[in-house]
C-alpha cells in the first residue's frame, strides 16, 4: 500500500496493480485489438471500403486498433475495458486524473514497452517504486487498483 498527498493535503491510500492484473488487461485489450483488426480486414475484403484506396483502407484497418488504448483511456476516465474487467486504472502520480498528455506518452510508449528492448516494460514494472513501466515514468502516471465504494446518502 502506497500512500500519497492530494492538493488538499489529504493523505489517499493507492495500491498499484499487480503485474498479473496488468498483463491480463493488456492480454484482453491485445485480444480485442487483433479482433478489430480482423474485422477490418474482411470489411476491406468485402469492398465495404471501395471508395478508398485500397492501400490506404488496409493501413486504416491495421492502425486504427492500434488507437483503441489512447482513445479509451481519455474517454474512459484511464480504463480500457481490460482494465475495466481487472479493476484498475491510470492515474497521475498525485492521484488524480491524467491530461491528455499523458495519455498520449503512454501511448506512444507502449510499442518499446511491449516489444522492444526485449520487454523493458516488464523489467520496469518490478523494479520502479510505483510498478510503473517505461511509459509511466516518462508521463508521470501509474496504474492503480480500484475500489468500489459504498454510496453515502447524506439527508433525509
Amino acid at each position: 500500500m502506497q500512500y500519497i498527498l492530494s492538493s488538499q493535503g489529504i493523505r489517499i491510500e493507492q495500491e498499484p496493480a499487480s503485474f498479473a492484473a496488468r498483463l491480463f488487461a493488456f492480454a484482453i485489450d491485445f485480444l480485442l485489438m487483433v479482433v478489430a483488426v480482423i474485422l477490418l480486414y474482411n470489411m476491406v475484403d468485402a469492398g465495404m471500403f471501395a471508395f478508398m484506396n485500397s492501400e490506404l483502407a488496409y493501413f486504416l484497418a491495421f492502425f486504427l486498433p492500434y488507437l483503441y488504448p489512447l482513445v479509451y483511456e481519455t474517454m474512459a476516465s484511464g480504463q480500457t475495458i481490460g482494465k475495466k474487467l481487472l479493476n484498475i486504472r491510470v492515474v497521475t502520480l498525485d492521484g488524480g486524473g491524467p491530461k491528455m498528455t499523458s495519455f498520449i506518452l503512454r501511448w506512444l510508449m507502449l510499442p518499446i514497452d511491449v516489444f522492444g528492448s526485449m520487454g523493458i516494460g516488464p523489467l520496469c514494472v518490478f523494479f520502479t517504486k510505483h510498478q510503473q513501466r517505461l511509459g509511466d515514468l516518462v508521463s508521470g502516471t501509474w496504474v492503480v487498483r480500484t475500489r468500489e465504494y459504498e454510496k453515502v446518502e447524506w439527508g433525509e
